[in-house]
């Protein structure tokens, strides 16, 4: 009896003690060696995907060499199989209770604290589980740490097999088959928890890095300011010929984030007065006057923002704002001027295309306009009736009076019904839709819609590719001729009530030679 309290005793302590030691030992050596493999180059999916298989199989190894060792040190072996197996098993059972439970409790999330409530059950582990928490790399936790006490078990199966010394009974082979079926067990839970590393790590590694946008933020339209130092936006070669110098005499502008690198370029070169401003003040100012050419509501800062194409035509229609740079509004837009008795005056100033775009593998090249209302109208529901594979299309759209949505409505659908958004098929912004379309769990689905201008240099994607509409693609020379079907202008958009001089001087000067060539070297098509 002693040596077999002896025997369970440095089982236990084998696998709760040596285990996670040598665990944090190999986290450390993987991560000093991946660093220097460069594996970020990959793309960060395919690099947690590679990560995870060393987790997976290196763990199994190091238990597998540790039960091994363990059995065949081992001196007093117990005779009984249930004796012999049971200490192997209880930190198995003990750790896959707890992971379970941390999944169930954290809906599948592993940043939740229920994982770290699952770190706590085995202090020997805080050292491994918090290091791989800060690496971004939570996921691995569970998967080596019940890989290593599997494998531990298995060491041990493995030794009596090569030695012969393995005791032969039903309870014997009863304990080996439940070994069996905890290691399914664990590949089952190991890819439930970490489904979405494999599927997006194979779809990096085999179609190459994601470079899937977001939404722009403040910060990155802070970076396009205008007078700020390589803003990267089109300059003339000389100064131009209208200059505003009174603060109080600018026309104040707003408009779509698609819009914003080319009327920040128009103020760079005409708002000289503004540019003196900055100048003399970016040295002694409280904030950031970079902020107040995007967003700041303090005046005279509150001459330049972007607050996006539904917001911008409120501000017109309230008189915040003289000129908003946009495409076309929405009926309900006019309607609301309308009953205040005014109307809005819409200056094309260059055009653009507005595009539908699908995931990289979705294999349908080409949509006719009847095809897309149908889909978008829900008569289409699967890419096979469209020359494509059986999936379900999920048709994305944009919130009621963005500039998109609008489009999308008056020159795609025209009078024919739109589908109800849903929670799944819903995109807040333009970044979010061609996010949202990009993403390996939406590959060959979703279809979605943007400006040409936006999707290809200010959200940069090579998830995405551009359909051709009635066999036209979209491009700069089919925008160009208005051979592309759903070739729309921008539009700089003004109130007929408001008759202010350097307005009107100011829309002028944008379809001149040097507005015109700012807007072509921005990277619009320009109006004349």
């Amino acid at each position: 009896m002693k040596s077999n309290k002896g025997y369970l005793g440095t089982s236990l302590a084998t696998q709760m003690i040596l285990l996670p030691f040598l665990l944090t030992i190999g986290m450390l050596l993987v991560s000093s060696i991946t660093d220097g493999l460069r594996l970020y180059e990959l793309g960060k999916d395919a690099k947690n995907l590679i990560l995870l298989g060393v987790a997976f199989l290196g763990s199994a190894f190091i238990g597998i060499c540790v039960g091994y060792i363990f059995a065949r040190l081992s001196k007093y072996k117990p005779d009984s199989a249930k004796e012999r197996y049971l200490p192997a098993l209880v930190p198995i059972i003990y750790a896959l209770v707890f992971a379970i439970l941390a999944l169930s409790l954290s809906n599948g999330n592993l940043n939740s604290g229920w994982w770290g409530v699952y770190a706590l059950k085995n202090p020997m582990l805080l050292i491994f589980d918090i290091g791989l928490s800060l690496s971004g790399l939570p996921f691995i936790i569970p998967v080596a740490e019940l890989m290593a006490y599997i494998g531990f078990l298995a060491g041990i199966v493995l030794f009596e097999w090569t030695a012969k010394t393995a005791v032969s009974s039903p309870l014997s082979r009863n304990f080996k088959a439940v070994l069996v079926l905890l290691c399914i067990s664990l590949l089952a839970f190991s890819g439930i928890t970490t489904r979405k590393i494999i599927d997006n790590g194979m779809t990096e590694l085999l179609y190459g890095k994601s470079t899937v946008g977001s939404e722009l933020t403040e910060f990155d339209l802070m970076e396009k300011a205008p007078f700020k130092d390589k803003n990267g936006l089109a300059k003339l070669d000389k100064p131009a010929s209208l200059q505003f110098t009174e603060l109080d005499s600018m026309p104040r502008l707003d408009g779509a984030t698609a819009a914003y690198p080319v009327y920040a370029a128009f103020v760079e070169a005409v708002y000289k007065g503004l540019g003196d401003y900055y100048g003399a003040n970016k040295n002694n100012n409280d904030k950031d006057l970079y902020t107040a050419f995007v967003a700041s509501q303090q005046f005279p800062l509150d001459i330049v923002k972007c607050s996006k194409t539904g917001t911008a035509y409120k501000s017109l229609i309230e008189g915040q704002t003289d000129i908003i740079f946009v495409a076309e509004p929405s009926k309900a837009h006019v309607e609301e001027l309308k009953a205040k008795g005014d109307e809005f005056v819409l200056t094309p100033i260059g055009s653009e295309a507005f595009v539908f775009f699908t995931n990289s593998q979705n294999p349908v090249q080409n949509l006719s306009i009847k095809q897309i209302q149908d889909i978008y109208s829900g008569k289409i529901t699967r890419w096979k009736e469209v020359g494509g594979s059986w999936s379900k299309i999920l048709p994305y759209q944009r919130p009621e009076n963005s500039g998109s949505q609008t489009i999308m409505q008056n020159k795609v659908m025209k009078d024919i019904t739109m589908l109800e958004q849903t929670k799944e098929t819903y995109a807040g912004g333009m970044g979010e839709m061609i996010s949202q379309v990009a993403s390996y769990k939406n590959a060959k689905n979703s279809l979605g819609y943007s400006f040409m201008y936006y999707s290809s240099e200010m959200i940069k994607n090579n998830q995405i590719k551009y359909i051709a509409i009635d066999g036209v693609k979209p491009t700069p020379e089919t925008v160009r001729n208005k051979t592309y079907p759903f070739t729309v202008p921008v539009y700089a958009v003004t109130l007929k009530s408001n008759q202010k001089e350097n307005v009107s001087r100011f829309i002028q000067w944008i379809l001149s030679e040097e507005g015109q060539g700012l807007v072509e070297k921005t990277g619009y098509v320009p109006a004349k």
